[in-house]
């Protein structure tokens, strides 16, 4: 779905040599490149974007970035720096990620050459560079006569064996500063409800292995500082073993974190007590927001 989204939003990739971005188009408007069923709204000098589109029948996703996300907990990260937020309706699941330093980049809808980090910047035009160094317009953008109202784009679509002409109509519902209606819909709890996927947990190495009675020791630290709730931002992380729960002994049986020495490796030594197959250790998170991240994604794979 991301890239139909993408392409949608005129921002596909030019070709396998070159790195492509979206060619001219208004500041603020808010479009639909598929008769309705998606919408997109782009208001540049806000530096906000929001897009809808369907599942299916009965769920929807909505996807927002913009400085000054509404609802940031003061002086936190997400009060700094452009969030991206996704929801998902009928599931009532809600996910976002921070451009910065710490971030993971992995949920991003919106065009890439906006950035993934602290640079990210809602912009309006790129070129595209081949690797022969020559740049080229990346599309044709066919306006209405005499206004700057985008009708249609053409652009060239590469695959491995041919290059096809390929041209996507749109509907334009506004020309102008996008209505407010369309980002009113943020969920004010969404720093406290919501996952945050820049989260996780990292391990030097990632698999080891262990005869009985043998070893190893694992550095752990996480990928990003936890929240502050309540006034506090410590996360502790415990382990359980997935099938035989006594075929190995760690310590220290707690690890502790806070956003001051979240990138300072800790140990953990684990020691295998008893012969067993493939083993993973599952951390139990608690605190700092990682109560709501996907632990077993954060495992640890013993042989």
């Amino acid at each position: 779905m991301m890239k139909i989204v993408l392409s949608l939003l005129l921002f596909s990739l030019c070709n396998h040599l070159g790195q492509c971005a979206q060619p001219y188009f208004p500041s603020q408007i808010v479009f639909s490149p598929d008769d309705g069923k998606t919408t997109i709204a782009i208001d540049e000098i806000n530096q906000r974007a929001y897009l809808t589109y369907p599942v299916n029948a009965l769920m929807k996703v909505s996807a927002y970035v913009m400085q000054n996300f509404p609802y940031a907990v003061p002086d936190s990260p997400q009060s700094k720096h452009y969030v991206f937020l996704a929801t998902t309706s009928l599931i009532n699941f809600c996910s976002y990620e921070t451009y910065w330093k710490y971030g993971a980049y992995r949920l991003n809808q919106f065009p890439l050459h906006w950035g993934n980090d602290s640079s990210y910047k809602i912009r309006n035009y790129e070129i595209c560079s081949t690797s022969t160094g020559n740049t080229y317009r990346c599309q044709e953008i066919y306006f209405k006569k005499n206004t700057d109202i985008p009708l249609r784009l053409a652009e060239v679509q590469h695959s491995p064996f041919s290059a096809n002409r390929v041209i996507t109509n749109f509907t334009i519902i506004s020309i102008g500063k996008p209505d407010d209606e369309y980002f009113d819909s943020i969920p004010k709890e969404w720093y406290v409800a919501c996952r945050d996927v820049d989260l996780g947990v990292l391990y030097d190495p990632t698999l080891i292995r262990l005869s009985v009675q043998q070893s190893a020791k694992v550095q752990v630290w996480l990928s990003a500082p936890p929240h502050e709730i309540n006034g506090n931002d410590t996360v502790t992380i415990q382990w359980k073993t997935s099938q035989c729960t006594d075929c190995f002994a760690w310590t220290p049986k707690q690890l502790s974190f806070n956003s001051k020495n979240f990138q300072e490796k800790q140990t953990l030594t684990i020691t295998r007590l008893r012969i067993t197959e493939q083993s993973i250790f599952i951390p139990i998170l608690n605190g700092g927001a990682f109560d709501l991240i996907e632990a077993q994604t954060y495992s640890l794979s013993i042989r």
